[in-house]
């Protein structure tokens, strides 16, 4: 009786600390303000990874001040035989993040792909031996780089038509296998187990969804986010990952791709801008309980940035600069997006590169405003504010290259700085000075994005600005610490009730034994 009172008091005492746990989880992104991260870049757009360029490449990402890298971890390049990894046999991974350590770098880890030895007959690989596997290869991941990796992406595109090829058909990758959410949901399951056994602050992240009129996708991003929930993978992870798809359109408009009859939903009207687009995602997570929804891989191909540059007085890297930074100024103003992975080689695209490290500089930790013109009419203009000073990111939407004069709104501001996105450096020198008068600044705008730094001229405004900026700040970091001590006490209750657990199934078996020893002496 003792035993089965202690076993019943675990329990409760279990419901009543996890609880809370999975709660935090689900909201304390929602419940707490909302400051710009900052930036991404994607590897993967990158030069090739050699063990000679790795040094030089994060170095430039480091520069550009962006915070987080995402790389692939692909299984099938891993693991050749059962048990045997090989973690650099495709890409120096081990050296890189190493190196991105030393550089202070963020590593959103993708663990995607299947092991071909699973395949090996030529049909699908059948779905408890993956489980079983993927499990293995989780843990030997977590156990081989969980020094240098505190976010894992569990697979990518997963609502796409090749969603689950490189699980089931590694040896076919142009088999289509499309989104299964409840197996999914099984694999998310059992590698958030995995990660947070072995630590417990560590972030696991929804593989990213494609937009819905992306031209592979096989199920509405939506649909598919309910169906994870309805197959009980919504508590194990942290975070949304989308990819919008805006083919050759730019991003104040419709998505140009078609809406295939597999990612059709009345979930989700067809969205005007990629703002509208991301805000449906964002309002489905809120309503599911709140989870933070990033972007990841945000981009233009090569061909429609060239298409794009026609007729223009600037080349394909600017306009795929331009189009990068209108995005991302509109998601994080507008809609309150923290962190944005461009899908841009800022090692080798100097403009893209610039204009990284630019708004890096001046929207980290800013506060958004939102977006003060760009409903109707041609001229775009988002606001973000940190203490006194107010960033201003403007362009307009047609004509091209010709300016044409805009009024903008200044505020209490008697003046702003003005600089082209993609300068080389911010500096009083290099910047334009432009007056304002009476809450407004009369400035020319082309299609190429400005941004216009200010100060507030009331010291009052400016110290109340400053003293809201360091309240919330410390509220997010008062946030984070408590969501670190509840993981942490969590993880320990869950290690002392398994102890606890094996301790009394010993206690069964040895009083199991005596009973038999005095049944058949």
């Amino acid at each position: 009786m003792r035993l089965l009172a202690f076993g019943l008091n675990y329990l409760l005492s279990l419901v009543l600390v996890i609880t809370p746990v999975s709660q935090t989880r689900a909201t304390n992104a929602s419940t707490l303000p909302v400051r710009v991260d900052g930036f991404g870049v994607e590897m993967s757009a990158m030069p090739t990874l050699t063990p000679e360029n790795i040094e030089p490449i994060l170095l430039k990402v480091k520069e550009s001040g962006a915070g987080y890298i995402r790389q692939e971890i692909n299984w099938g390049q891993i693991e050749n035989s059962p048990d045997v990894y090989d973690w650099s046999a495709a890409l120096p991974l081990d050296l890189l993040f190493a190196t991105t350590n030393t550089h202070k770098l963020k590593v959103v880890a993708v663990l995607t792909g299947g092991p071909a030895y699973l395949a090996a007959s030529g049909e699908p690989v059948e779905q408890q031996a993956l489980r079983d596997r993927w499990e293995k290869f989780v843990q030997a991941a977590v156990d081989h780089f969980g020094e240098y990796i505190d976010i894992w992406e569990i697979s990518s595109n997963v609502n796409g038509a090749y969603a689950l090829t490189s699980f089931l058909s590694p040896l076919t990758l142009d088999q289509p296998h499309g989104p299964d959410p409840a197996l999914y949901a099984g694999l998310l399951r059992s590698a958030d187990r995995i990660i947070r056994d072995a630590d417990p602050n560590d972030q696991v992240w929804l593989g990213t969804l494609g937009g819905f009129s992306a031209p592979d996708c096989a199920m509405n991003p939506l649909t598919f986010i309910l169906e994870v929930n309805a197959a009980k993978g919504w508590n194990s992870f942290d975070a949304i990952l989308y990819r919008p798809y805006q083919g050759s359109a730019a991003p104040e408009f419709p998505s140009s791709g078609e809406i295939n009859s597999s990612c059709a939903s009345n979930l989700m009207s067809t969205p005007t801008s990629i703002v509208d687009e991301v805000r449906a995602v964002q309002e489905l997570a809120r309503q599911l309980g709140g989870k933070p929804v990033f972007i990841s891989a945000l981009g233009w191909n090569g061909d429609v940035l060239s298409a794009l540059a026609d007729n223009r007085e600037i080349h394909a890297g600017q306009v795929e600069t331009d189009l990068l930074v209108r995005a991302s100024s509109a998601l994080m103003s507008h809609n309150s997006i923290p962190l944005i992975f461009w899908n841009a080689d800022i090692y080798n695209n100097t403009e893209a590169y610039s204009a990284l490290s630019n708004l890096q500089q001046v929207l980290h930790n800013t506060k958004p405003l939102g977006r003060l013109q760009g409903e109707d009419g041609n001229v775009h203009e988002y606001h973000f504010r940190k203490g006194g000073e107010v960033t201003v990111i403007a362009w307009r939407v047609q004509d091209g290259d010709t300016p044409y004069p805009a009024i903008i709104h200044a505020g209490d501001m008697r003046s702003f700085t003005a600089w082209s996105a993609d300068s080389s450096e911010l500096t009083k020198n290099t910047g334009l000075h432009i007056p304002a008068e009476n809450g407004e600044a009369l400035v020319m705008l082309n299609e190429r994005p400005v941004i216009f730094l200010g100060r507030s001229g009331d010291l009052i405004i400016s110290l109340r600005n400053s003293f809201e900026d360091q309240t919330e700040l410390l509220q997010i970091e008062l946030g984070k610490l408590m969501e670190r001590l509840v993981n942490e006490a969590k993880s320990e209750f869950v290690h002392l009730l398994e102890k606890e657990l094996d301790k009394a199934k010993d206690s069964a078996l040895e009083w199991g034994e005596n009973k038999l020893d005095e049944l058949l002496p």
